[in-house]
């Protein structure tokens, strides 16, 4: 069984210009197709982001980012604000 949708772009808005010509530049027979895999491809993206996001922030819950004194010959086990990376303290910020 075959469900028909009518797409329609507004070409006064850039990206619907940029999408309608991606979309034209694909054979009449292999639109159907373009366009389930870009939505099942931004679906995947959108999950793995909010998988990784999460993931991020779990770890940054477990960090420690106070330290006690500890004796000269005793490593610190802590980590930090200071020691992070600077992408690594902004990248929940760029996504």
């Amino acid at each position: 069984m075959r469900k028909r949708y009518y797409l329609s772009f507004d070409m006064s808005d850039p990206r619907h210009r940029e999408a309608e010509s991606l979309f034209a530049r694909q054979a009449v027979r292999q639109r159907s197709e373009y366009v389930v895999s870009s939505i099942l491809t931004s679906h995947q993206i959108d999950y793995l982001e909010q998988i990784i996001r999460e993931a991020i922030r779990e770890e940054l819950k477990n960090i420690r980012l106070s330290c006690q004194t500890y004796p000269v010959d005793e490593p610190k086990t802590c980590v930090q604000l200071t020691d992070l990376p600077e992408s690594l303290i902004h990248a929940l910020d760029e996504l």
